[in-house]
């Protein structure tokens, strides 16, 4: 499941990032630094589940301002116009829903609209 090499690269990246100390307390810094050097390959599923709380912790700490806004922002617009498309007959509209760069663009369009104009 997870290798030690996996391990050791999320460990690299979280530090360089600057979210290791601030996200994780020092028992989840021990488990996946202890992991990274002890455990070729996670064969314990207690360890594995351990290991996936803390390394969800450490992927919604890396998040980017914009993908954040994304999920937060251009999701919710995304359904509101889709189901406002439906309303008016636009079947076909439901496919966007699931569109990441419908979203992205509803995302950037709101990020550099001037104030006031709201879309």
């Amino acid at each position: 499941m997870f290798t030690s090499e996996f391990l050791s690269g999320v460990r690299r990246r979280a530090i360089r990032r600057g979210v290791w100390f601030r996200v994780l307390d020092h028992v989840e810094r021990g488990i996946l630094s202890l992991s990274a050097r002890v455990v070729e390959k996670v064969e314990s599923v207690v360890l594995a589940v351990e290991l996936v709380k803390i390394l969800k912790k450490l992927k919604d700490a890396m998040k980017s301002r914009f993908t954040k806004h994304v999920e937060d922002y251009g999701m919710k617009r995304v359904k509101e116009i889709v189901a406002q498309a439906v309303s008016w007959g636009y079947e076909t509209t439901r496919a966007w829903v699931s569109d990441q760069g419908f979203a992205e663009y509803l995302t950037l369009l709101d990020m550099y609209s001037p104030s006031g104009w709201g879309i």
